[in-house]
């Protein structure tokens, strides 16, 4: 209850069944957060004040346990204090919520740190959202919490439960928006595990980033926009999107290994080699019309866009792709090989060489294409066109994709999907397998995309591509593996598009180094969208590219020499590298 600048809140936290499949799926029990004389929550309850406002919580204690919360504090001091209550205990905090941002408060009971907790203390989280002075009105927004639970620290990985709010997809919440409608987020990560949140078909602005102690709310010139950001455990973020297009989309975790299908839930836990095979390789059942419900599951959240009255589209002339889906594997092969190949009408029906990423697609800013997809393999597949803004039918989401009773289908062995898209913008884009993505994508199915402006010609002399995803061993791999030396001209500016389109590298680093040590390049474009002026500077040419990620850079050598350009993971170590040498022209 808020009275006179002062809420007063009294929790609980004890014991009870979690069911994030509804009331008709299994069970697991853990420790929540909940009002006094009411169910449990989880998430724990939202606590949102205007700064200034003192918080007066009591928290009783009924967990059988010593419980130590954090968060529940001031943020505008050197360390935030933290509450322990002996078990049957109830614990009294009092606070001013001194600084405006997005931030949460989370317990535990064995008194671990915030990235090692798990099984019975997962869901102890909830947020605290502390709006600026002033009417709140004008930035009406949704407060997305994610959480993991895993049984115990050996099952990190395959026996996990990712959720949005307490549910997994396709449990989690659907959103409904009308065209038109600027849609304000906020997103805690409260899980122990890193989360690059791509949304489909849209870039959405990042205005603030913080943590459980601090959030910095950026200037409109250090603002950024993008399809993908990462998000490290812990942290939070603030984000604004234009619905400009109506239809279904999805928001998800493009970390692969957070969206497969769902774990069952003990009793009916699958045995570890068993659920692994799954994860990795795919389910034997396709579900070939029901692929969204049944193929996806974890940190994913449905969006639908409703259009006005009046909606049309496009139904002029178009340029024609013919993408092929191929597939070289002979009978009896341990591990099938994919790969896509862009026809130039010269292929015939025999297969072509298969190449991981596959063939660069070059479409022109403002140009009506049609693609058609064509699958010659033995599986079902369907492209995703990541980064473009394209028509909600042809997103690549089997099943859910498009609007209404008219939703996408698998491309099947043998048939083909026409894809239509008009790009709005020139930018560095990726093509990749929406179908049992981990196993298609470490097998060959991913590739370049590139938009040039209208009237460019398309350079890859000066266009250098460098794209990393995983090979058949789950392991990241630059261009395929297909690492050698590159020869360019000494003051000649070339621009080289990074991209990351594994399934498990969140925190794989670009590095340009001579000698060791970094040089510089100049920063273009981050997810196909330019980047303001300021951001553009020189800088030392180290850059974490995340999962779904492209960032563009500006390099040129002002003399001869040799440089490399390092694929290496956030501990620094070396995963690849290239070699090139700079020469007189």
């Amino acid at each position: 209850m808020l009275t006179r600048g002062v809420l007063t809140v009294s929790l609980v936290v004890q014991a009870g069944e979690w069911k994030p499949y509804g009331i008709d799926g299994g069970s697991v029990p853990l420790f929540a957060f909940g009002e006094e004389g009411k169910p449990l929550q989880g998430p724990g309850p939202l606590l949102r004040v205007p700064q200034g406002t003192r918080i007066h919580a009591r928290i009783r204690n009924l967990t059988g346990k010593t419980l130590v919360v954090h968060g529940l504090a001031a943020r505008r001091v050197a360390v935030m204090d933290s509450l322990v209550v002996a078990a049957g205990a109830t614990g009294d905090v009092s606070f001013v919520t001194d600084a405006a941002g997005t931030f949460y408060y989370w317990g535990a009971t064995a008194g671990e740190p915030f990235d090692e907790r798990t099984a019975e203390d997962d869901h102890l989280n909830g947020g605290l959202i502390v709006d600026p002075p002033g009417p709140a009105g004008a930035r009406a927004d949704r407060v997305f919490i994610i959480e993991r639970w895993s049984p115990d620290k050996l099952h990190f990985g395959d026996q996990e439960v990712l959720t949005i709010n307490g549910r997994p997809w396709p449990y989690s919440e659907r959103l409904t928006y009308d065209m038109g409608d600027s849609i304000r987020w906020r997103v805690i990560n409260a899980s122990n595990d890193v989360h690059p949140l791509h949304l489909h078909g849209f870039y959405y602005r990042v205005d603030a980033r913080g943590d459980i102690a601090q959030d910095t709310v950026y200037w409109p010139a250090a603002r950024r926009m993008g399809v993908t950001e990462l998000m490290w455990d812990g942290t939070t973020m603030d984000m604004v999107w234009h619905s400009d297009r109506p239809g279904n989309w999805i928001f998800h975790c493009h970390l692969n290994y957070h969206v497969p299908p769902n774990a069952a839930l003990p009793p009916d836990t699958e045995p570890t080699p068993q659920r692994e095979r799954h994860v990795l390789e795919g389910y034997p059942e396709e579900h070939v019309t029901d692929h969204a419900r049944h193929g996806m599951g974890g940190l994913v959240m449905g969006i639908t866009i409703r259009p006005p009255a009046r909606w049309q589209t496009y139904d002029g002339p178009r340029r024609t792709l013919r993408l092929l889906v191929q597939s070289d594997s002979a009978p009896g092969d341990s591990s099938r090989r994919f790969g896509y190949v862009l026809d130039d009408g010269n292929q015939g029906t025999a297969p072509a060489p298969l190449r991981a990423p596959g063939s660069v697609i070059v479409l022109h800013r403002g140009e009506p294409t049609r693609i058609w997809v064509v699958n010659r393999t033995p599986a079902m597949t369907q492209v995703h066109w990541h980064g473009l803004e394209i028509e909600s039918y042809y997103d690549g989401v089997t099943g859910f994709s498009g609007a209404g009773t008219q939703v996408e289908p698998a491309t099947m062995p043998g048939d083909s999907f026409e894809v239509l898209v008009t790009p709005p913008r020139a930018g560095s884009f990726m093509y990749h397998t929406h179908i049992n993505d981990i196993y298609q994508q470490a097998h060959g199915l991913y590739g370049p995309l590139i938009v040039l402006d209208s009237g460019e010609t398309w350079n890859p002399e000066r266009d250098r591509v460098f794209m990393t995803g995983d090979g058949p061993d789950y392991e990241p791999r630059l261009n395929g593996g297909r690492l050698d030396p590159l020869t360019l001209s000494a003051g000649v500016p070339y621009r080289f598009r990074l991209m990351n389109i594994t399934a498990g590298g969140p925190g794989l680093e670009f590095w340009l180094v001579r000698d060791g040590a970094p040089v510089q390049w100049q920063p273009i474009a981050k997810d196909g969208h330019a980047l303001p002026r300021r951001q553009t500077g020189a800088r030392v040419a180290r850059q974490t590219v995340s999962i779904g990620e492209t960032y563009d850079f500006r390099v040129q050598a002002p003399d001869t020499g040799s440089v490399t350009l390092e694929l290496r993971r956030r501990s620094g170590v070396l995963v690849a590298s290239q070699a090139i040498r700079f020469s007189r022209p």
